[in-house]
């Protein structure tokens, strides 16, 4: 079977490949990561309609009636943050702040070197 890949934005070719009938859309996006290098597989969306939902990657061509020959559409998703960079910029980020204010008072506030008041103590 072959299956034409089409940027879903600009509507034009990435390319063809032959693929057998019972290939998931997991395995088309590494087909469409070797056609083209610079869409790796997380950045890819893969499209029966230029406008339509995404599928499963799970499913397989057969199991969504796609004939030979088809036009599959491609969306760049853009650049993807792992989970590991959300959890350090979430969680993280704030501890290493607050060891900022604690450690170094006089780089944030302008008066640090005045002694504390007796009202404050």
């Amino acid at each position: 079977m072959e299956v034409e890949f089409v940027d879903a934005k600009s509507s034009k070719s990435l390319g063809k490949c032959r693929v057998p009938v019972d290939t998931t859309l997991q395995a088309l996006k590494t087909e469409v990561q070797k056609l083209k290098p610079a869409l790796t597989v997380h950045r890819q969306s893969l499209r029966l309609e230029a406008r339509g939902k995404a599928p499963k990657e799970s499913e397989t061509l057969k199991t969504l009636n796609v004939a030979s020959g088809a036009k599959i559409y491609v969306r760049d998703l853009g650049p993807q943050i792992s989970w590991k960079g959300v959890f350090l910029a979430e969680y993280a980020g704030p501890i290493f702040v607050y060891l900022i204010f604690y450690q170094r008072p006089s780089l944030i506030y302008a008066n640090a070197d005045n002694q504390m008041s007796l009202t404050a103590k």
